[in-house]
């Protein structure tokens, strides 16, 4: 899994000016005016690499320049700004080989958050992980209630930052059929930092030991935190890159819950 910190060439403690300085110098190192006349098929793999970067961009940005803590209505302009330029460029990256009329070989890396929306509406893909507690963990056999899996890392500071959040929509919601999973991506991670980090942090839903990345690769979660929200059919509802709204989310949950499960 190529996290943004990863594609943009910096660290987690990287500052503002870096974060800039490296997204320039990426997206001149991808300028398709460099790959002219090479062929269509390399000025569209440089014009998709420059707008994965440009989400990848999109998404630190906020998290390097906001303050540690910000007031409600300050995060909610903030998460609507940043998703409405996470939508812009996927849907700017998707219209390429549209605009170009070829088609995009297997080969080629979707962009990042893309591919993963393009799970909204489809069964969600079953796994089996263990848990912190040792217990196994299978989502299918959560069906019937509303499931939200949330793709994070003790060393990402966006998933640092939404836990929080997460954490007072499972207890208002968890005694009326809402699961909450951090599935964490121990394969980068650490176990035992990640059991210390949880108690620390006061979570209380299950988290879950991804050791091979398996849950990433079969959500298409390329950029963390990533969620994917769930009804009790089994289906993906909503999927969301980046921190979490907390207050569009308990709708969402509760609106949920509302409908009466489906009959066997």
């Amino acid at each position: 899994m190529t996290t943004a910190y990863e594609l943009l060439g910096i660290g987690p403690d990287a500052t503002r000016t870096q974060l800039d300085d490296s997204y320039a110098a990426k997206r001149a190192a991808y300028d398709p005016a460099r790959v002219a006349g090479m062929g269509e098929e390399f000025e569209r793999i440089a014009a998709q690499r420059r707008a994965e970067l440009a989400v990848a961009y999109a998404s630190l940005r906020p998290a390097l320049a906001a303050p540690p803590r910000l007031d409600p209505a300050t995060e909610r302009r903030r998460d609507r700004e940043t998703i409405c330029v996470l939508l812009l460029f996927a849907v700017i990256a998707l219209s390429i080989p549209l605009l170009r009329n070829i088609a995009v070989p297997e080969r080629t890396v979707a962009v990042t958050g893309a591919a993963a929306a393009n799970l909204a509406a489809q069964p969600a893909p079953d796994f089996t992980l263990e848990a912190l507690d040792g217990r196994l963990v299978r989502l299918a056999d959560l069906k019937g209630q509303v499931v939200l899996v949330n793709i994070w890392a003790t060393w990402c500071p966006p998933c640092v930052r939404e836990i929080p959040r997460l954490e007072r929509t499972y207890q208002r919601y968890r005694d009326q059929g809402f699961v909450l999973l951090g599935v964490n991506t121990t394969y980068q991670d650490d176990r035992a930092k990640v059991a210390t980090f949880a108690r620390d942090q006061g979570i209380s839903y299950p988290v879950l030991l991804d050791t091979t990345g398996e849950v990433g690769r079969s959500y298409a979660s390329s950029l963390m935190p990533s969620s994917f929200l769930i009804d009790r059919a089994g289906k993906i509802v909503l999927v969301r890159v980046g921190e979490v709204d907390e207050a569009q989310l308990q709708e969402q949950v509760a609106a949920l819950l509302a409908n009466a499960p489906a009959a066997p």
